[in-house]
This record gives structure tokens, sequence and C-alpha cells, in this order.
């Protein structure tokens, strides 16, 4: 839906939108709710309605160029004040301010709001008098994905054809990247051949899916080398702590089967890849997957 430039009446109102919601986001399956004020300076005509959409958006972005391709693919209207039965224009008269509660329900197949490196997925509520646009009245909506499941992953083991067995677990079902949070790692290495580990390199990649099309993104390496984790002992378990960058987005991963053929098919995941120099053989032989919400 394309907006219309033409001057609205409301300009000369003040009006906005409220929202009732103390959390900073909403999940499927909620409804987001709140009011929309108005207090009109001069006598206001309702030809058809004022309204409220809910519009969510996918921005694909080239780094080649600043021109970014735009692509609505939700909108969901709410009626705040519609024009008589009979279809005579309704008078709104110049009064004290006046407020028209509204409520849109969301579905289960919306994917949450990201920016990422190839794209960007956004959620806004704009406010249409007589299907003019009003200016200034736009406010942004933050979709997150279902909450996360509280159980702890199991740990994952390798053994590489070196002969050493390495383990890492995690201790929380989920981390938090709204503020950086502090990823203790457990690592354990069984190393009975007594092979020199020369180092041990920890990636963090996230792996984004858009319509069936995937991309890795980097979001750091750390090194450690063998005088840090004394690599060259037996067996060895140690914790690492590792730093989440600020505001990653939350891991995503839809039901297919459940995908309306309008909506963007979109999955974020993230995982700790581990690789181990052995003697200039660098063994990549576990991958750990890490959840991270948006709590």
């Amino acid at each position: 839906m394309g907006l219309k430039v033409t001057k609205s009446p409301l300009t000369n109102a003040d009006y906005g939108i409220r929202l009732s919601s103390a959390n900073s986001f909403y999940r499927g399956r909620s409804s987001i709710q709140g009011d929309f004020s108005l207090k009109t300076r001069a006598k206001l005509r309702v030809e058809r309605k004022i309204r409220l959409d809910l519009i969510g958006q996918l921005i694909k972005h080239h780094h080649s160029s600043q021109l970014n391709d735009k692509e609505i693919f939700f909108t969901y209207s709410f009626p705040l004040v519609t024009s008589h039965e009979n279809g005579m224009a309704r008078i709104i008269h110049q009064q004290e301010q006046i407020t028209y509660p509204f409520r849109i329900p969301l579905g289960v197949n919306l994917p949450p709001s990201c920016e990422l490196k190839d794209f960007s997925v956004v959620y806004y509520l704009d406010i249409y008098h007589d299907e003019k646009f009003l200016p200034n009245s736009r406010k942004k909506i933050t979709l997150a994905p279902p909450a996360p499941r509280v159980n702890i992953p199991p740990p994952c083991t390798n053994t590489d054809p070196s002969g050493i067995t390495t383990t890492c677990h995690l201790q929380k079902s989920f981390y938090s990247a709204r503020e950086g949070s502090i990823v203790p790692l457990t690592i354990s290495i069984e190393n009975l051949q007594s092979n020199r580990i020369h180092s041990l390199t920890i990636q963090l990649v996230q792996t984004v899916l858009l319509n069936e099309i995937t991309h890795e993104n980097e979001i750091f390496t750390t090194l450690f080398d063998e005088i840090e984790l004394n690599l060259h002992e037996n067996r060895i378990e140690t914790i690492v702590e590792l730093t989440l960058p600020s505001n990653l987005s939350s891991t995503y991963v839809p039901d297919k089967n459940c995908q309306p053929d309008n909506v963007p098919l979109v999955s974020i995941t993230y995982e700790f890849r581990l690789t181990k120099q052995i003697d200039d053989i660098n063994n990549s032989n576990v991958y750990l997957p890490i959840p991270i919400g948006i709590e």
C-alpha cells in the first residue's frame, strides 16, 4: 500500500498512538492494544474512516548501492472512526481530547523483527484519514520469536581422526544479546595419544535463511593457545567465557508447514564452532548450537 501525500485535515489536529503493554516487544498469539488520541482545533469530517494499519515490511539491503528493495508482506487494518452507516460523513467537532481504543491480534506465522546483514524485517503502525497517510504518526513495533525452551541443551561430543575427543556444553538453555551476555562454555578434551594441540579456535557463526537462500555470517572468532589451555596434557577440562555482541537478532526457526505464501520464510540460528590445530592440521569437529533470545 503506497502512502498518500495529499494533505489531511488531521494535520491541523493533535493526535498520537499510545500502547498499553509495558513490554518492549510482542509475540505470536498475543495482541497489540492501546488507544488513538485525538484533539481537533476545528471541525473535522470523516468521509470514509480513520484507520490504524499494522504493516510488516521486508527490506533487502544492496551493499553495492544505497538503494534498498522494500516489500510490504503484511497489512492488518483496524477502523478507529468510521462514517455513518448511511454513508454520510461523520463530523467531529472541536472538543477536548478523545481516545479510540484498538486491539490488533497477532498470528503465529509472522517472522520476527530483525536487522541482518542482507535484509531486515520491520513492523510499524500507521494512521490513515480517508486514505491519506498522517505524517509523524508511525510507531515501530517489535515482534519477537516464541519464548525459548528452558531445558539445558545436551553436550556435544566428537572424536576426530587423531583420536582426540572433545566435549562442550552450555550452562543455560538460551542467552540474551540485548546488552551483551557472557556465555560460560565448558570444554573437555581427552587426548590419550598425547598429540600436541597448538591452539583452539572458537567461532560464533550466524546462519540466516531467506526464502530458501542461506547465508553464513561470522560474528566473532576467539583463539586460545596451548599455554592458556595447557593442551599438552592428556585430559583437560576448562571453562571459557565468551561475550556476545549486543543486539544480535533472536534465534528463530519457522514451521514450514504453516508458512503462508505471501510471508517471507526467515530462519536465524547460531552455533559455536570449535577448531583444533594439531601439527599444522585444522580439525573442525564440534558444532554446538546456542539459542539466543530477546529477553
